[in-house]
Parts: structure tokens; sequence; C-alpha cells
């Protein structure tokens, strides 16, 4: 029962308008319950950033509001940010699925954080300061992923993230189409959903279906069969593995992350592997390679992965060998395709066989539900309000116009920002207000600590160059001494071009004679010099190198 009263804020740090580094905060009066916390990927720009973490500025104020935070499943996109976000917070429960809180707990542990992650039965409730908690299990790529019924006073919003409905899953485990129905009989003021695929038309296929892919492939591995997929798609691992002890093969994981995954699903029980199927990675030598499946991470063509290291010849027990056959079964993210096209092409003139999108069929099934799983979302829940999310812009969009012949009239259908402030109140769902966040970058050990302006400087260094000026200043005169050195790197060949390097001397000296007697710190002397050298510079060549003065104090 809604107070009308009484308002909910919800505010997504991530989530809206993107498909990463999801991160959504419901704040009800004194109390603030946190959804995911996951990563992103920089942009070609973000020149030597690792990956990008929400920004939790807003929290700073409300941190000791926070009464926890519940995860909805195991991806690095939900669960990615939680070693860098967590130590920036106070103590507070963490709660998620069985294979979802196993592997958050696996990824804490790698920075040293005991922070536990405690189990949610899918058949229970949870109540945390004026929230009540209540899971569903949905289907995705990664099995064990819950969606939440979240109740407060002020109304119940279901918060749907990554999803389809896939009524034969390879671990068995339905969605709980009942529960979900049964629970919004209460009646649902929000539905958040997952738009993703909005864009596509139907249901998305069940990821069993591919199993008679796998039996195809296979079959026609002469060598051995390398297969690569997100590291997280633990149900096609599922049916990798099913597929190789059926053919005898034994299965050799490249690639610490999966590794991980498949070590931390094994354990908590979401993966069945027959006994004496797994062998390392230093025993493969001892097996003919019609006998061996490879589990390799790269699917993405990541710059030093194991399939990208493997491909060039670099791996330390792992060389591509005439008859292997290598099996993309993932879809691209935007922004990858080039990437992994080429690596196709060095797998390939290395001997590989290579089974892509391009030319094989039915190679990889999408977690996230089409236009008829979202309908069908919508259909049992019956919300009052919807909101897409986790998906571009053109997604949320496109959600909203395939809903009103649902009976949904544009009002009802909200396509925030990231940032904007959700307000439930009334019976009413509206965006009002804004809370201003930014990407925060990571670069090896720094988090924020890379900007705009870094990236600049980057950004210049990368596609311009740098030119350093050394520069003595008499203290006593307060004058430029003549010595004047100018080194270059990543800007022009100075052997080849030294008369423009003699010139730009030139101009550096003359530019402090102008100042002579005036230079009586170092912040003028920089300046002066880089007044004078950069137009300069760009007359000559057309380029703008960054131009760094060092001043030596004689």
């Amino acid at each position: 029962m809604e107070d009308k009263k009484k308002q909910l804020k919800i505010i997504s740090l991530g989530g809206f308008g993107r498909v990463t580094t999801n991160m959504f905060v419901y704040e009800y009066e004194e109390d603030v319950l946190l959804v995911d916390c996951g990563l992103g990927f920089p942009s070609e720009e973000m020149l030597g950033v690792d990956l990008l973490i929400p920004d939790i500025s807003y929290l700073q104020e409300k941190k000791d509001k926070i009464r926890g935070l519940i995860l909805t499943h195991g991806h690095e996109d939900h669960i990615g940010g939680l070693p860098y976000i967590i130590p920036q917070l106070p103590k507070f429960p963490l709660f998620a699925s069985r294979l979802t809180a196993a592997l958050a707990q696996d990824k804490l542990k790698e920075l040293s954080l005991n922070t536990k992650v405690k189990v949610l039965n899918p058949e229970g409730s949870l109540k945390l300061g004026s929230f009540i908690i209540e899971p569903v299990r949905v289907s995705h790529s990664i099995p064990d992923t819950y969606h939440y019924f979240i109740t407060s006073p002020a109304g119940t919003v279901y918060h749907g993230s990554d999803f389809k409905f896939d009524f034969t899953p390879v671990d068995g485990l339905q969605p709980q189409i009942d529960r979900i129905s049964r629970l919004a009989d209460k009646g649902v003021t929000l539905l958040l959903s997952d738009c993703l695929r909005s864009e596509s038309e139907g249901y998305t296929p069940s990821e069993i279906t591919l199993n008679e892919t796998f039996e195809r492939e296979i079959s026609k591995a002469t060598g051995r069969f390398i297969v690569t997929t997100m590291s997280s798609n633990i149900s096609r691992w599922q049916q990798a593995i099913d597929a190789s002890f059926k053919h005898g093969r034994k299965v050799a994981l490249i690639g610490r992350s999966v590794d991980k995954n498949i070590e931390v699903s094994n354990r908590v029980g979401f993966l069945k592997i027959p006994k004496e199927t797994l062998i390392r990675q230093d025993e493969i030598r001892h097996f003919p390679d019609a006998s061996l499946t490879l589990f390799v991470a790269g699917s993405l063509a990541q710059s030093g992965s194991s399939l990208e290291r493997i491909a060039l010849g670099e791996h330390r027990f792992i060389k591509i060998h005439q008859g292997d056959r290598v099996l993309f079964s993932s879809d691209y993210i935007p922004g990858t395709e080039n990437a992994i096209h080429q690596l196709i092409d060095v797998l390939t003139k290395a001997g590989a066989t290579v089974s892509y999108a391009e030319i094989s069929d039915n190679l990889h099934v999408s977690g996230h539900g089409a236009s008829g799983d979202q309908k069908l979302l919508v259909a049992l829940t019956r919300p009052r309000y919807m909101l897409p999310t986790g998906g571009n812009y053109r997604m949320m969009k496109q959600y909203s116009l395939i809903m009103q012949p649902m009976g949904y009239s544009q009002d009802k259908i909200l396509v925030p920002d990231v940032g904007d402030v959700i307000v439930v109140k009334d019976g009413l769902v509206k965006i009002e207000g804004h809370v201003e966040t930014r990407d925060i970058m990571v670069d090896g050990l720094g988090i924020g600590d890379v900007g705009n302006v870094v990236l600049r400087d980057r950004k210049v260094l990368a596609e311009e160059g740098l030119v350093v000026i050394v520069a003595q200043i008499d203290q006593g005169t307060n004058s430029a001494v003549d010595n004047i050195d100018i080194i270059s790197r990543g800007f022009v060949y100075a052997a080849a071009t030294g008369d423009l390097i003699a010139e730009a001397k030139v101009v550096v000296q003359q530019a402090l004679a102008k100042r002579k007697g005036h230079l009586d710190n170092i912040r003028l002397a920089r300046e002066t010099i880089i007044e004078a050298l950069d137009p300069f510079l760009f007359q000559k060549t057309h380029r703008r190198p960054m131009v760094l003065p060092i001043i030596v104090e004689a």
C-alpha cells in the first residue's frame, strides 16, 4: 500500500543511455538502497584508461544512510566496480544470488577485501530500512540472475536488469513467471526494464538451440577445438563441456578470466564438469590435437588477451596448428568489430579454420530479450509507469514506441539521462532534478585521477608528439642564457630536420631576449617559450605538438 505523502527517489549513476557501469540509488527519507555496482570500458579516445566506474559523489553525503546493496547478476558491468567502490564507502551488507555472490566475493578478494556477500533465496524476502526486497529468478546468459520487487511506503518498483524468458535454459532453472505475476498483484508503480534488444522483433531464442551448433562445429574439427566467448557466459561453457565430453576430448582453460569464472561456477554447482575432463595448460602437449578442446579468453580481441597471444605465436604453451578450429561464440560489442576481424585474419593466416558470425549460422544467442520478451514482462508486472534501462538512447526510445500499443501513453514511459532524479510520489512518476555525474576513470592504481585534461594531453602526445625545450635563466640578471636545447619525440626526426630545430632555437632565444631582465619567475619563462614556439611549429609543419619547457635556474 503506497503512502501518497511520501516520495521515493531513484537515481542512476550508470545504466541510463549506456550498456555498462550499472549502478542505481533508491532513496526513501533516511534510507538508501544500492542496486548493482558495475564497470564500463573506455572509448578509443580515453588513451591509457583501463576501465570506467560509476561516479559516487552523490553518495558521499548520504553514505551513512546506505542500508545495503543488492546485485542482479554476475556480469562485469554489474559487479565489476565493487573492488573500487566498496572501499570508498562505510560498511553495509551486500546481497545476491548464490552464483552472483560467489563471483562478487571472489572479485573482492582479488584486492584483499573481506566484505561478505550474503546469499538471497529466490523465494524469500529481505527488509533493509524502509525497503522490502523480493527477488525473482529470470534467464540471462549467466545463470542465477535476479530481478527485484523493491517496495517502499511510496510504492513498488520492479527492478528488471538484463534478462530474457528462456523456458529451456541449459541449467534447467526456468524464470519464475508465476512468482513475478503473483508479486505484481499488489501493484507495481514503476517497471525498470532491460531494453537492449528493443529493436529486435519476436523473442530471443533459447540457449539450448546452440547444442546443435557445438555438435556441428566440434564434428568438423580435425585438430584442436578452440572456443572463445564471454568469460562469464557459464551456460555456453557448459554446452562446450558437454560436447567435448561426448567426443572424448579433454578441456584446458586458457586465460585468467575463463579459469576464474569456471572455477567459481563449478565450486558452487552451476557447472557440471565430468571427472578427469579438465587438464592443465602444461599438460596439453601430452595429448593429440584431435583429443583437445581449449576454452580461451579474448573473444573481443582484447589487447594482450590469451587468444591474441596464441594467434601471434606469443603464448607460452600454445601455438596455432594446422587443423585447429576456432569458434567465436559471442556477439560483437560496438567498437570491437575491426579488432575482432583483424584477429580472425591472424588466426586464419596461422593455419586455423575460424567460425564466426559472418560465415556461420547460429554461433551465438543473446542473453537479452527481444521486444516480445520485453512485452511479456510488462504483461506480467502490469506497471503504471515504465522506464527502459541498460541500452543506448535509440534503444530506450524504441522501447517507448513498442509499448504504446499495449495501452501506455508517452507520458507513462520515461526516457531519462544518467543522473536524472526519478521521483515516485502520490502514485505518479516524474523526472525532477538532476545529479551531476562524470566518467570515473581507472588507470593502473589510480582511481579518478585521470580527467579530461590528462586525456587531452595524452591525445596530443599520441597524435602530434612532444617538443621539450631546456632553457637556463640567470637569477642574477633575470635573463636567459643563450644555450638552448630542444629535444623532439614523436614530432619530427631531429637528424633529418636539423634546420627546423635550429630555427626553433632562434625563435626561443629571440622571445626570451625580449624579456631580458624581467624573467623573474619560472612560470613567465615557460609561457614566453610556449607563446613563441607553438605558432612557429604550426606554421612550419601544420602540427601542434605538446611544447614542454624545462627551466633551469643558473
